[in-house]
């Protein structure tokens, strides 16, 4: 798969608000956190690499069509989970309404390899908040989209969601897709392979040991943090 490229990007809303023009490029089976406080534009950046939003100047290289998943408890459906999964694959059959049965295979096999096939059958709007955002990522799985942006995945988890959710996107990655993801967690942040830290007029990018460094952390959300973000060990 192919990684992503960005020139000069320059996300923003028409209203006026505008992130700094952003050069970047994350390579396949990359994952990349986006942090900082709420407001800051994660969002409005990720929904202009979705092409949800225009991008103010600049633009993207070198990508495929990417997928978006918002917030955890932003999509309800009646569909099953089987069915909402499998419906990721509607893409492949541009002028066919209906699903085929390799679309319902490949849905079974992505829910079975995040261990939710038991909730195939059950109406997603009935599921829990982390059982829903599995199957949303067993649904990114089939679409096969080559860049994968994930709003908040941890939002509104339980711990052991939250695990599952973040093992999922490794997996994501492991396939050799590019997967941003933007996230409050800090724990989780400090996994990623780099942070794209987005304060109140700049934005940057470095590995977590330098982007959640305690004077960064502070730039960013005027806390002090007295360990890790990852481990809670205590920092010299």
């Amino acid at each position: 798969m192919s990684g992503l490229r960005l020139e000069g990007l320059v996300a923003g809303r028409a209203k006026g608000f505008r992130l700094p023009p952003l050069d970047l490029t994350v390579e396949p089976g990359e994952v990349l956190a986006l942090v900082g406080p709420n407001g800051a534009g994660k969002t409005t950046l990720l929904k202009t690499l979705a092409g949800l939003l225009p991008p103010r100047a600049g633009g993207l290289v070198d990508t495929g069509a990417p997928a978006y998943l918002p917030p955890p408890g932003a999509v309800s459906a009646g569909f099953s989970a089987l069915h909402l999964t499998a419906l990721g694959r509607a893409h492949l059959r541009r002028w066919s309404p209906g699903l085929t049965p390799g679309d319902i295979d490949a849905a079974r096999g992505a829910l079975d390899r995040l261990d939710v096939l038991d909730l195939a059958e059950r109406p997603f709007d009935r599921l829990s908040s982390g059982q829903q955002q599995l199957v949303l990522i067993a649904r990114l799985f089939v679409q096969d989209a080559p860049v994968c942006l994930l709003d908040e995945p941890l939002a509104l988890l339980d711990p052991s969601h939250a695990q599952a959710v973040e093992a999922a996107i490794r997996a994501l990655a492991a396939e050799g897709r590019v997967v941003i993801a933007s996230t409050h967690h800090l724990p989780f942040a400090a996994r990623a392979d780099r942070v794209l830290a987005i304060g109140p007029d700049w934005m940057e990018v470095g590995p977590p040991a330098e982007a959640l460094a305690p004077d960064r952390i502070r730039a960013l959300f005027g806390v002090e943090v007295a360990g890790c973000p990852c481990c809670g060990q205590a920092l010299s």
